[in-house]
């Protein structure tokens, strides 16, 4: 996995969870804890303890399959999926937003993963010509955990079976051994977010370095995954642009172009909140200082002439290594994508649609007939 990311000292489990197969495999990772059964996680709060050294083992009290966060007012959103298991994440990367956007006690784990199952076919159900992308790593690393594991393989066995859905499981680790004699169906993309070494170093302790990742993307593209990688968020330092090249030669030095379903580019952004909270965590950190401001959705980002340089240096480096490969920009601004690509979806429902019109031409054993921008209103 790379560097260790933090282990838990206690486990909390929610009555109604107790007696679930996903809380016991959980326990059997660490023997050396005992559990404490609690009625709700005000116990918990009470002790006033390291939420990432904690994990709450409980189930789900509302809909934890849900729209992106991106989807906001003046920026495109691919209209993704998301899959709520895990809340919290135990890797420390500086810039992480779960710093501000998470206020719990405890890592939580949702161990009642029958009912999320059930709810991702009843969304399926409500547009069953739509080609839906789902993950699981936008609250938590999709593998940094055992219960995140755990909950990813039977994602994985699950979308195997589907005919019109793609699971991406997103991390920043190497914990994929147990995923690579599944049956897939090559219905799964195992996905790495990527920086340059240096950034990894300074901004992203507990996580595995970029040579590790895209050794454990190589074994993935072995077992037959698709795979995709994500310039999130891309980083502006000394260089930044030369470096970023270098991370892109490397990628396609590693991998065939031709298992790449998709590459998104993304820029450093997070809310003002959060700023004095990030220089007390990490006092080294070198994102900070950087000139930023405040934009339309509420986050500090880049200034937009800044952001476009280097998104366009990225995604020229890869069209010239990959030129089939779909890339996207993740929560950016219709003017923003004219400038980088050329071209800027019409609205979120457009994008959804360039996505399936993509996978439909290149993975065609995914979505055999060529989909109806119809499907996608």
């Amino acid at each position: 996995m790379g560097r260790l990311p933090i282990t838990p000292e206690r486990i909390f489990i929610d009555a109604q969870a107790q007696f679930d197969a996903l809380t016991r495999a959980i326990c059997a990772q660490y023997p050396h804890l005992k559990p404490q059964v609690v009625e709700s996680s005000a116990t918990i709060a009470q002790l006033q303890l390291n939420p990432k050294k904690v994990l709450y083992l409980t189930h789900r009290r509302g809909s934890l399959v849900k729209d992106c966060p991106g989807i906001v007012p003046g920026n495109i959103c691919c209209r993704y999926q998301v899959i709520n298991q895990t809340l919290n994440c135990p890797l420390n990367c500086s810039y992480c937003i779960l710093q501000d956007y998470l206020n719990q006690p405890a890592t939580v784990i949702y161990t009642d993963t029958e009912a999320i199952l059930a709810e991702l076919e009843t969304l399926l159900a409500t547009q069953p010509r739509r080609f839906w992308r789902f993950g699981t790593g936008e609250l938590s690393d999709s593998l940094a955990l055992p219960g995140s594991r755990f909950f990813a393989r039977q994602l994985i066995e699950h979308f195997a079976l589907l005919p019109n859905a793609l699971l991406e499981l997103k991390t920043k680790t190497t914990a994929i051994d147990e995923f690579l004699a599944l049956q897939h169906n090559g219905r799964t993309v195992l996905a790495w977010s990527v920086n340059p070494p240096q950034i990894i170093r300074q901004e992203e302790p507990g996580t595995a370095t970029l040579q590790q990742r895209l050794r454990a993307a190589q074994q993935a593209q072995a077992a037959g995954y698709l795979l995709a990688f994500h310039f999130d968020p891309l980083i502006l330092f000394p260089n930044a642009e030369e470096a970023y090249t270098q991370v892109v030669d490397q990628i396609f030095s590693s991998i065939d172009p031709n298992r790449v379903v998709w590459i998104s580019l993304g820029s450093l952004r997070f809310p003002p909140t959060l700023t004095e909270r990030i220089r007390q965590r990490h006092p080294a950190t070198q994102i900070i200082p950087a000139e930023m401001v405040k934009s339309l959705d509420g986050k500090l980002r880049y200034f937009r002439p800044l952001r476009v340089k280097l998104y366009r240096t990225v995604y020229q480096a890869i069209k010239a290594r990959g030129p089939e490969v779909f890339v996207y920009l993740c929560m950016e601004t219709p003017p923003v994508w004219e400038q980088v690509t050329g071209h800027a979806p019409q609205d979120n429902a457009h994008l959804d649609f360039m996505f399936a019109a993509n996978i439909a031409r290149r993975f065609p054993y995914l979505h055999p007939a060529p989909p109806e921008q119809a499907d996608y209103c």
